[in-house]
C-alpha cells in the first residue's frame, strides 16, 4: 500500500467516541439521634420537692449521683429532667466558678404562682364583664321580642312587617345565647383553687425561711464571708437571690 493510500484509509476509519466521565455516588449515611425523653410528671414533681426540701444549691456532679436515687431515673436522664424543670422556670441555674449550680426555693414557686394568679384574675374580670354585657343584650332582645308578640296580637298592624322583625329578633337572641355559652367554661371555682394554692405556697415559703438562712450561712462559710460583710459573699447572695435581694438587709427580702 502506498503512503497516499494509507493516509486516505486512515481518514476513513471511524473516530473514537469519547464518553463523559462516570461518577459513582455512594449513598449518604444518616446518623440517628437518640430521641429526647419526655420527663415523667410524677418524677419531675418528686425532684422539685426534693430541691425545696434541701433548700440549697447543688452542683451537676452531685445531682447526677443523687437524683437517680431520689426519683428512680437513669443517670443519663438527669440532665434532661433538669432542663425540663429549667424550661418551666421551676428551678434556677447559675454558673458559679467552673460549673453550673441548680436550686429552687418555695419563694420562687410562690412568685410564679402569684403571677399566674394575677393573670387569671385579669382574664376572669375581662370574661365577667363580657358575660354581663351579653346577659344585658339577651335581656333587651327578649324584652323586644315580647313587645313585638304583643303587637302581633293587636288588630290593624302590618303583620308581615312585624313577623319579619320578630324572626330577626329571634335569630339575634339565639346568637347572643350561643356567645354567652362560650364563656361557661370560666368557672369561679377554678379561681378559688388558684388562690388556695398561692396561699399554701406562701405558708411553705415561710416554713422554709430557716432553711434558706441556713444555706446562706453555708455560702458564707465556703466564700469566707467574714461576718457576712465580705464582698464575695454579698455578690454571691445578689446573684442567687436576684430581685428578691434586699440591699438594706443584705439578704433575702422578707415576704
Amino acid at each position: 500500500m502506498s503512503a497516499s493510500s494509507f493516509f486516505l484509509a486512515a481518514h476513513r476509519l471511524p473516530h473514537p467516541v469519547s464518553h463523559p466521565p462516570i461518577f459513582i455516588l455512594s449513598p449518604r449515611k444518616t446518623v440517628s439521634m437518640a430521641p429526647k425523653i419526655q420527663p415523667n410528671p410524677q418524677k419531675v414533681a418528686s425532684i422539685l420537692a426534693w430541691f425545696h426540701k434541701t433548700a440549697q444549691a447543688h452542683s451537676i456532679k452531685d445531682l447526677e449521683k443523687t437524683l437517680p436515687q431520689v426519683s428512680s431515673i437513669n443517670g443519663m436522664q438527669v440532665k434532661d429532667y433538669l432542663q425540663a424543670l429549667s424550661d418551666d422556670n421551676k428551678i434556677r441555674v447559675e454558673k458559679i466558678g467552673s460549673g453550673n449550680w441548680y436550686w429552687s426555693f418555695p419563694a420562687d414557686e410562690k412568685k410564679t404562682k402569684n403571677t399566674t394568679l394575677k393573670k387569671a384574675q385579669e382574664e376572669y374580670d375581662k370574661v365577667s364583664a363580657a358575660v354581663s354585657e351579653l346577659q344585658e343584650k339577651v335581656g333587651n332582645a327578649e324584652a323586644a321580642r315580647t313587645e313585638d308578640e304583643d303587637m302581633l296580637m293587636e288588630p290593624g298592624g302590618d303583620r308581615k312587617t312585624l313577623i319579619a322583625k320578630h324572626a330577626d329578633l329571634m335569630k339575634e337572641v339565639e346568637q347572643l345565647r350561643t356567645d354567652l355559652a362560650a364563656y361557661s367554661e370560666y368557672d369561679p371555682v377554678e379561681l378559688e383553687k388558684k388562690e388556695s394554692e398561692a396561699h399554701k405556697a406562701r405558708l411553705d415559703a415561710e416554713r422554709y425561711t430557716d432553711h434558706i438562712l441556713a444555706m446562706q450561712g453555708w455560702f458564707k462559710t465556703i466564700t469566707g464571708g467574714g461576718g457576712g460583710r465580705g464582698e464575695d459573699f454579698l455578690n454571691l447572695l445578689k446573684m442567687l437571690y436576684g430581685d428578691e435581694y434586699d440591699n438594706e438587709e443584705e439578704g433575702l427580702r422578707e415576704l
